[in-house]
């Protein structure tokens, strides 16, 4: 374990460049080093530990920063850190808590890993195209430092650190959406009962709260307001048999967030596959509607019945979207959920079904960059929902949402949902309508690149 305080050790990023046929080692900060001359020793994970704010009684300056770390094209993390004095770019990474996996070298540790994103420790260096890029954001756009992550000074409050792993140097998530994740987070963190550890009697809100925290890699056992004893997970293990006992949908939704976010499955609880009719082929046949079914089949790590995936298909409207429930009509929301199944069952993003299903939610897309629950009644408006949902389905299908494709009179969705963002961190449904946990709760997601599932794994079963 490595200790903040070693001001005098010296620490490198190591990027692996290819260039022109050769393999070169560039230490950032330092000299030029030859294939070969640094050789990777085991070291553990790092996480580093907090300052103090005040010292024999005096009170020193908080300052903070936001540290942006770019694990794929399709996952983005986003950590506030807390600071009194000037600190190297490594030290803001080791702060944030996540996991920083570095091996030492002849010239210092490197990073090689960051929240298992990487090259293991025995070997480094291990991807000839792929390295952890290190960049700042200068107001516009994310720039390379001129010196390595251990010789950067970060001495004002407010600035904000990248890191990517991938090829090419800068984070594709622009700072910031970043931001207002967090921002929106730590908004929802501040809205958690003291009491109870959830948000209102049941948990339906507190699914969303999974479902934004899940999308950021925190665990709902560590989230626990600041008075009080109770975590989210407390909340949920109470309740999350009755949720799941209410129809597939809730119990996919569940199992979604669950999974995402450290969750474990009571005893009593019903899995998706608990409503599969073997005789309809599909889900919950009474709802109409597969999706959440057959996410919550895929986050759970199970084998997804084929023929729920046929049905869902064949509910496609000929408009290109999809209902809830047969008479409802076709809408935004359903329409994104539905493709996200789609395409994370496999489907091709050329497949008809997830091109007609872009091309309506693109029939959705209004002057002000957002999209609107009905495209047949525009007048309605854009609203955060179907904006976040919609912005998640782009996520899945590779899209560029800040494309020309889905830019409206010089407006994206990410343009739009920043517009509903109050200074508190909230975001309202539409502009003017006040405070709104939903729609804070799922622009995060949207805001940080990710789609659903978030995560794949066999869930525990909770303890006593």
């Amino acid at each position: 374990m490595m200790q903040n305080g070693q001001g005098n050790r010296r620490w490198a990023v190591v990027s692996l460049l290819v260039a022109a046929g050769a393999t070169v080692w560039l230490l950032l900060g330092f000299a030029l080093l030859a294939p070969g001359s640094a050789q990777a020793e085991p070291v553990s994970r790092t996480i580093s530990q907090s300052e103090p704010v005040t010292q024999a009684g005096v009170q020193t300056e908080v300052m903070t920063a936001q540290v942006v770390v770019q694990l794929d094209a399709k996952q983005a993390l986003v950590r506030p850190i807390t600071f009194t004095t000037p600190i190297s770019g490594l030290t803001a990474l080791l702060r944030t808590g996540l996991d920083v996996t570095v091996a030492e070298t002849s010239f210092g540790p490197a990073v090689c890993a960051i929240e298992g994103a990487g090259c293991p420790v025995d070997d480094c260096f291990c991807d000839a195209n792929r390295y952890w890029s290190y960049t700042n954001w200068d107001g516009q756009a994310w720039q390379a430092y001129p010196v390595g992550a251990s010789q950067s000074m970060i001495s004002n409050t407010g600035a904000l650190e990248g890191w990517r792993w991938g090829e090419g140097e800068n984070p594709n998530l622009a700072a910031p959406q970043a931001v207002a994740a967090a921002d929106a987070l730590a908004w929802l963190r501040s809205r958690q009962e003291a009491t109870t550890g959830g948000y209102g009697d049941s948990l339906s809100g507190a699914v969303e709260v999974m479902l934004a925290l899940g999308a950021n890699n925190e665990s709902m056992a560590g989230w626990k307001p600041d008075s009080g004893s109770r975590s989210l997970a407390d909340f949920v293990r109470l309740r999350a048999t009755r949720y799941s006992r209410q129809g597939a949908a809730e119990a996919g939704k569940l199992a979604v967030a669950q999974t995402a976010a450290d969750g474990c499955r009571t005893v009593r609880s019903l899995q998706p596959t608990a409503y599969f009719s073997t005789t309809a082929g599909v889900f919950a046949p009474d709802s109409g509607f597969n999706a959440w079914g057959i996410l919550g089949t895929l986050a759970l790590s199970q084998t997804v019945p084929p023929s729920t995936v046929t049905a869902l298909a064949a509910q496609q409207q000929p408009d290109g979207g999809w209902e809830w429930q047969p008479g409802f009509g076709t809408d935004t929301n359903t329409t994104a959920v539905a493709l996200q199944t789609l395409l994370a069952t496999g489907y091709p993003i050329t497949a008809t079904e997830v091109v007609s299903g872009l091309a309506f939610l693109q029939s959705g897309q209004q002057p002000d960059g957002g999209f609107a629950y009905d495209p047949a009644t525009p007048e309605n408006g854009s609203d955060a929902n179907s904006t976040a949902y919609g912005l998640m389905a782009l996520n899945a299908a590779g899209e560029d949402a800040g494309g020309a494709d889905w830019t409206v009179g010089g407006k994206t969705a990410v343009d739009f949902l920043l517009s509903l963002q109050l200074p508190d961190g909230s975001l309202e449904w539409q502009a003017g309508t006040g405070v709104n946990l939903m729609a804070t709760a799922q622009a995060v997601p949207a805001l940080l690149g990710r789609s659903y599932p978030l995560t794949v794994e066999t869930l525990p079963l909770c303890r006593r």
